[in-house]
């Protein structure tokens, strides 16, 4: 969707933009109806921000003070919507769109949720609240006082709060703190179990399993009903609680070796360099690890066509390599020594031609014996495995299983075997990443 500048918009001009095309609705906080937008604005709740992009700040405020941002010195919300019976109220904060998808940057993420958690504490807001449905401005339920059209850049919103120091790593849950809350609760159970498989999940599993087993183990904890509660808490505040817990673990979360990832280099935790010198040292690794990247890809793509036989030029090699013609230019010196290396391909008929009379073999294997015809001599083992491995190298995989066919060989699995560990290894050299 197209973004705007919305100073100049009103408050229901960009609820609309910025909503999903299919919004979730409903006469009730369930939001079990989806319309388009233009017509779930007609609902009294309906879901204002898109699955992965907050671009509304949400307080859900319990009590019957609706200008409490006032009262406190925060800056005045775009809209107030309250309910006029009892006087709570939803208060919508307009900021530049947050993307809070896997992929996204987490440093936003947490700057934006730090941001809300002070607001929320400040007004007394609700702090479980986490949509996915908000009142509907405008609605003829609730009354709607609309205030200004601006923006908020969360860094201002900043300034007028205190921005509390979240330090998850402590010496277990603290439960007794935390009994009064069923979400406080199971934050404190669940994390702590996060941060105790993250480490074998990145080395055995990926992040789908890791989130598989915080889901399963934070729905077995949600039995507050048991425990003295009211009731339990809901589907979509437990996978709210789980995601937000999984991704900050498994971005973050580096246990006894540092707490927090300092990043490849490790350098976010040296105070001894400047800002500057940090970046220097990056930039170099970066440039470098992007040049050996490259070298591979062009090796790769110089042997894909000398395997086919065509001429390498670099219109062809920036088509089999996957980088552009400029690139491939800049890297002749580079080519021409790749060239000059190249091993030569082994044709079969070479290799069947090679037959030697030996009476005694150590290494060398008799010739087969084809369709009742005795062959005499010996295959030479040497030149066979170097085919084969000349094979491997260009991935030619149908010439490989032709010749199998062919000479009907027993095969060596000792042999084989030691062809693909080198293969592995030479794929790992040229092209590492």
């Amino acid at each position: 969707m197209e973004s705007y500048a919305y100073n100049d918009k009103s408050v229901m001009e960009r609820l609309v933009a910025e909503a999903p095309y299919l919004s979730r609705c409903s006469d009730d906080k369930t939001a079990r109806c989806v319309r388009p937008v233009k017509y779930a604005v007609n609902f009294p709740y309906m879901q204002v921000n898109r699955s992965g992009m907050v671009s509304w700040l949400v307080f859900d405020l319990d009590h019957d003070n609706p200008y409490v941002w006032d009262d406190v010195g925060l800056p005045a919300p775009n809209c107030i919507v309250s309910n006029p019976k009892n006087g709570h109220a939803h208060l919508f904060y307009a900021i530049p769109p947050v993307c809070t998808t896997e992929k996204a940057r987490y440093a936003p993420i947490k700057f934006m949720k730090r941001v809300y958690e002070a607001m929320a504490s400040a007004l007394k807001a609700d702090a479980s609240y986490s949509g996915p449905v908000a009142k509907t401005p405008g609605h003829k339920w609730w009354r709607t006082t609309f205030l200004h059209n601006d923006e908020y850049n969360l860094g201002d919103l900043a300034e007028s709060v205190e921005l509390p120091d979240f330090n998850p790593f402590s010496k277990g849950p603290d439960l007794e703190a935390n009994s009064h809350s069923r979400h406080c609760l199971l934050f404190e159970e669940t994390r702590f179990y996060a941060y105790s498989i993250v480490n074998r999940e990145r080395e055995q599993g990926t992040y789908d399993t890791f989130l598989k087993f915080v889901s399963a183990f934070a729905r077995n904890k949600n039995n507050y009903a048991g425990r003295g509660f009211a009731e339990n808490l809901s589907d979509s505040q437990v996978n709210a609680t789980v995601k937000s817990i999984a991704r900050w673990t498994w971005e973050r979360y580096r246990g006894s070796c540092g707490g927090v990832h300092r990043g490849a280099m490790g350098l976010s935790g040296n105070n001894e360099m400047t800002i500057q010198e940090k970046q220097k040292l990056s930039a170099k690794r970066t440039h470098k690890e992007r040049h050996k990247k490259t070298i591979g890809k062009l090796t790769a793509g110089i042997r894909v066509l000398e395997a086919r036989g065509e001429k390498v030029t670099f219109s062809k090699l920036a088509k089999a390599s996957g980088l552009t013609r400029q690139t491939v230019s800049k890297y002749s010196n580079v080519i021409d020594e790749v060239r000059n290396t190249s091993v030569k391909i082994i044709s079969l008929e070479e290799v069947r031609a090679n037959v030697q009379r030996v009476n005694y073999g150590e290494h060398q294997i008799t010739a087969p014996q084809a369709a009742g015809k005795k062959r005499e001599g010996k295959v030479n083992t040497r030149l066979v495995h170097q085919w084969l491995w000349n094979c491997v190298r260009v991935e030619q995989f149908s010439t490989l299983l032709e010749f199998h066919d062919l000479l009907r060989l027993p095969i060596n699995y000792q042999s084989l075997w030691s062809i693909g560990v080198r293969y592995c290894w030479y794929s790992f050299l040229t092209d590492p990443f």
